[in-house]
Order: structure tokens, then C-alpha cells, then sequence
């Protein structure tokens, strides 16, 4: 997700200074923060700048790198944090300083539970219930959650196998999200969808606070109506044939076996065997 704010907040300001046309942009994904600073009064060569991070866990302030007016960091740790951007005119001795506060959550516990419906007439049908983030009370409203599903020849065209073993990392690495794939969304934390089609979909499960601009998702792999495996063997049942006559060696019928002599006995299936009573 991309956040863009113009700041013109000075903490320190000058009569000999025009700071007017300074401003500076914020980008964010998630823990990843870009920061671009600009404005006509940086052409002037007796103007310089600097970008520092304060950590209120450790009380530290950091001085980060710049290229061209672009600063990035990316916060590994969650906790409140402060960037300043401190800007002086050497010459005129006065300078100024623009500040963003900033806040890096977790998401502990984020989790989605998918429940297809069990009336294989109805199969298309899923239920979806994303779960609430621990830490967090039962009505905050920063939260809010999102399912996205995508379905296309990238997923169909895999072999079981490779389906049922793809990782984040490969669907993150390979797979475009096209347009064409795309199927829908919801927008609440319980949701019900309904597929047109049965096949592979892939999911996109995402919590999104929107208080401080940051996120966190996960995917899952659905099969929409699956059926069993097949097989080309057919195999068919034999029902056991039932005795219909007996004869002797010469081939005259009889209703009992002979005691020390073979009889012949006939199956319903047309089969026959030789018994010899003793």
C-alpha cells in the first residue's frame, strides 16, 4: 500500500530564510518508508539537509543516508518512531526542520479460516471468517480486512503437485496478478463468495490498518468443487455363481456326490468342477 503526504510543518523559522517552497513527500508499504524532499529553495548551493530517525524505545536519535533528496528505511523493529528532516542556509545562518511521526505495528494472530459449503449442489460456495488481530479491542476501527481472489491458466496449468506444494515465495516471484484472473472481492471480516467457476483459485487475504498505513497479507490455495482422484481401471464385482446340477464321469445328472467316485458339478455361469468324495 502507498501513502503520499505533503508536510510543510517547520519547528524553526527565520526572516533571513524563505522556507516556503520546501516540502516533503512520504511513500510506505507496510515497514518500508521513503521519504523525498523538495523545493526551489534547495538550488541554492549555501543550502544543505539532513534526514535523522528518533527511536523512542532506545531514546537514540540516527542520522540515515540520502541520494538526491530520497531517503529510505525500512523498520525491522515494531515501536514509535520520529523522522526529522533538518534543513539550514549556511550563509544566512538560520535553518528549519520538517518532522513525521511514525508507528510500526505487528500483526500477531492474523489468520483466515475457509469453509467450503458441504452440499456438493452448492459447492461454488465458500465461507471466509478473518480472524481479529491479538492486541487489538473487538471495535477498533483502524482495521480493516479484504479478500481477493484470482484464478487463470498460471494456476491451472500446474500438476498436483507443484499446486500443492507452492509457497508465498514463488506466487510473490512468478505470478502477475493479471486482470484477467481476477474473480472479486470482499470487504468484511466474515464473508461469504460464490464462484462461477470450479478450478483453482488463489486467495489474498489482507489486513489493512489504515490509521497508520500498513498491512500485512497471506495466500491460500482453494480447489472450487474438487473431485476425487480417477483412474482408468475399472473393476467389476463377480457375484459368486450358484450350483445348478451335479453329474457323474459318464454324464448323468444325480443329486447327491457319490461316495469314492467324481462328480461333476454345473454353475450358474456355465463353470464347471470335479469333486471326488471320499
Amino acid at each position: 500500500m502507498t501513502l503520499v503526504l505533503t508536510l510543510m510543518t517547520a519547528l524553526s523559522l527565520s526572516a533571513k530564510c524563505d522556507w516556503s517552497t520546501l516540502k516533503l513527500q512520504q511513500w510506505n508499504e507496510r515497514n518500508y518508508y521513503k521519504w523525498y524532499v523538495s523545493g526551489k529553495v534547495l538550488d541554492d548551493t549555501c543550502v544543505d539537509y539532513m534526514f535523522m530517525i528518533y527511536d523512542f524505545q532506545t531514546k537514540k536519535t540516527d542520522t540515515v543516508n540520502s541520494y538526491r533528496g530520497i531517503c529510505e528505511v525500512q523498520f525491522n523493529v515494531k515501536g514509535k518512531y520520529k523522522m526529522y528532516l533538518k534543513v539550514w542556509n549556511k550563509c544566512e545562518k538560520c535553518d528549519t526542520a520538517l518532522y513525521r511521526p511514525l508507528e510500526i505495528i505487528k500483526f500477531p494472530g492474523a489468520n483466515v479460516t475457509v469453509t467450503p459449503s458441504v452440499n456438493p449442489l452448492s459447492c461454488k460456495k465458500y465461507k471466509f471468517e478473518m480472524s481479529y488481530i491479538k492486541g487489538y479491542p473487538l471495535k477498533d476501527t483502524c482495521m480493516e480486512y479484504y479478500l481477493a481472489f484470482y484464478s487463470g491458466p498460471w494456476m491451472a496449468k500446474m500438476t498436483q503437485g507443484e499446486w500443492d506444494s507452492l509457497t508465498d515465495y514463488q506466487i510473490g516471484m512468478e505470478y502477475g496478478f493479471p486482470d484477467d484472473d481476477y474473480l472479486g472481492y470482499t470487504q468484511t471480516r466474515l464473508a461469504e463468495f460464490t464462484f462461477k467457476d470450479s478450478g483453482r483459485v488463489l486467495m489474498i487475504a489482507q489486513w489493512w490498518n489504515k490509521c497508520v498505513s500498513q498491512d500485512t497479507f497471506m495466500f491460500r490455495r482453494l480447489d472450487v468443487c474438487k473431485t476425487g482422484p480417477t483412474s482408468n481401471i475399472v473393476t467389476f464385482n463377480r457375484p459368486e455363481p450358484k450350483l445348478v446340477a451335479m453329474y457323474d464321469i459318464m454324464g448323468r445328472p444325480v443329486h447327491n456326490a457319490r461316495e469314492n467316485e467324481i462328480t461333476i458339478y454345473l454353475y450358474s455361469d456355465g463353470s464347471t468342477r470335479k469333486v471326488f468324495k471320499k
